[in-house]
């Protein structure tokens, strides 16, 4: 009884936002604008747009929610059965996710030999870990220098609760996170091998295990604290991945609202728009909530308390981050990419540009980040250039909007400002589709609580809620697009022209790079799901998102 209970709860946190699992088709790929937007519960303390009167007209894409229907609909049933009770020692056990997401998705159908593919990695943690702090953007900020290497550094004795305001984004994030075994610190050589591993009891703080390649070490040893680090990396990109959930809702609703009497502008300001408020939607419903009241506790079937606690940042049976730490730390985040919105990596990153390159760290991403400042000059040039009076009218609304805003300070000055931090944060927000799939490995998702053996509701619902939130993929919805939702449908011709050129030079990139990681074909087929982000759409379900559709 108690099992099925807990099913019976799991199954409503994890569809609450959903009204029917599986659709009896799937909707046409088409945008349509919805009745003026109502008033969203703010993910941040005060951040919102600047009044009910402002909020644009939802834009929806029910192709992407259809997409995530299919999946919440195929696994949740599957996986309630196959994992609760069992053993997290059986790898297997995460299979029906895994199998799921591959189907409903068609994630493997661009993937050569996709029987020989590990979509999902071969277990190799430590070198798994590597390659994500070397391609990933969002792991990558994460470092910060030691010595001539790098480290991952989750936690210090000196600042157990990272206050001082020196303290990395990463640690204080990882500072919100209870449980055992989170305070993992790594440290690697300058060419990224990993040098040094040092673990920290949760409460007192002290030194539990050391680890020194000098000192020689087991390969397992190594293995089991790399995976608990992909887990502590997996949370902090999910944070911060929510974040952009934030700004891209507050940043498209400013273009949408002030373009509306410049159709050229608008028209592009909407592609971008789409579906962004219901993802947001999301993120104040199923990621970031208060904690809940004990008195709410004791009053059974309230749906408010069930999403409390099933929050998948905030909730204790998600990650159990402290919210109101957390929301904290993600709005002093929000102000620092809304005051600066030109250098949205640099101020993100804590090692020096020489000596990332020197390491190979990013070396893909930078290629699309650095065609964003001419991409995003051209793009406002040849708005201007229709229609200097109306671009001027929309640009000088576009920064009033934004400065309305509650709850955060914005330096946007113009649209060239705009389309960069959008364009950045977009090829980032891209980097979701790969660094969620560890929560679909046993060896990681146990780390939610390592100190229980078997797999509980709160496992199933981080490892499903987390698969849910890469669904949704659209092919031309990425970052420097030239199409628009409506099929056959051009922008204006000093739009278009500039936006097919910049999709040129992004395609010829992605190619490129897809044919360079395949020529080792055994790298390829255990790390592609890692190193794939940068290739053209729909390979292995990747793309650098638009903006925060899915």
């Amino acid at each position: 009884m108690r099992l099925q209970t807990s099913t019976l709860i799991l199954a409503a946190a994890i569809s609450s936002s959903a009204t029917a699992f599986a659709p009896s088709a799937l909707a046409p790929r088409q945008a349509t604008r919805l009745d003026a937007g109502t008033p969203m519960p703010q993910v941040l303390p005060l951040v919102d747009l600047p009044s009910p009167a402002d909020i644009p007209e939802v834009i929806s894409w029910p192709f992407t929610f259809q997409r995530v229907q299919l999946f919440l609909g195929g696994s949740i049933p599957g996986s309630t059965n196959v994992m609760l009770g069992q053993p997290k020692s059986n790898k297997g056990t995460t299979i029906v996710g895994q199998t799921v997401l591959l189907a409903s998705q068609k994630i493997a159908t661009q993937i050569p030999n996709a029987s020989e593919y590990k979509f999902f990695g071969n277990g190799n943690h430590s070198k798994n870990l590597q390659y994500l702090l070397k391609t990933n953007p969002f792991m990558a900020t994460a470092l910060t220098e030691n010595g001539s290497g790098f480290e991952l550094r989750s936690f210090d004795t000196r600042d157990p609760h990272a206050e001082d305001p020196s303290a990395s984004l990463y640690r204080q994030i990882i500072s919100c996170l209870g449980g055992a075994d989170h305070r993992v610190n790594i440290r690697f050589d300058a060419d990224m091998s990993i040098r040094e591993i040092r673990v920290y009891e949760e409460n007192t703080g002290l030194l539990i295990t050391k680890l020194n390649k000098l000192l020689g070490w087991k390969s397992e040893e190594v293995d089991k604290w790399a995976s608990s680090a992909l887990f502590n990396l997996g949370y902090y990109a999910s944070c911060v991945h929510a974040n952009m959930h934030v700004l891209h809702y507050l940043m498209t609703a400013a273009l949408d609202e002030s373009s509306k009497e410049f159709d050229a502008m608008n028209e592009w300001a909407s592609f971008y728009a789409t579906n962004v408020p219901n993802k947001y939607g999301q993120v104040s419903d199923l990621l970031i909530r208060k904690q809940p009241k004990l008195t709410d506790l004791l009053v059974q079937g309230n749906d408010g308390t069930v999403k409390d606690t099933y929050a998948l940042l905030t909730g204790s049976s998600g990650f159990g981050a402290n919210g109101d730490k957390l929301r904290l730390i993600l709005t002093k985040l929000l102000n620092v990419w809304t005051n600066d919105p030109t250098n949205y990596i640099a101020n993100m990153l804590q090692v020096p540009k020489d000596k990332l390159v020197k390491a190979g760290i990013l070396t893909e991403f930078m290629k699309h980040h650095d065609l964003v400042p001419d991409y995003a000059r051209e793009i406002a040039e040849a708005l201007k250039n229709t229609d200097e009076d109306k671009f001027g009218i929309a640009e000088d609304r576009l920064k009033i909007y934004l400065k309305r805003c509650s709850g955060f300070t914005s330096r946007i000055d113009s649209l060239e400002d705009w389309i960069e931090l959008m364009a950045v944060t977009g090829i980032v927000h891209g980097c979701t589709l790969s660094y969620s799939r560890l929560f679909a490995d046993a060896d990681i998702l146990r780390w939610r609580d390592i100190q229980t053996e078997t797999w509980q509701a709160p496992d199933v619902n981080l490892h499903l809620k987390i698969l849910g939130t890469i669904c949704g993929m659209d092919e031309h919805r990425h970052v420097m697009s030239s199409s628009t939702d409506v099929v056959g449908q051009k922008y204006d011709a000093k739009l278009q022209d500039v936006l097919d050129t910049y999709e040129e030079k992004a395609t010829d990139y992605k190619e490129s790079y897809k044919n360079e990681i395949m020529k080792n074909t055994h790298e390829f087929n255990n790390y592609g799901w890692i190193l794939s982000d940068f290739c053209p759409d729909g390979f292995d379900g990747k793309q650098l998102t638009v903006s925060t559709y899915i």
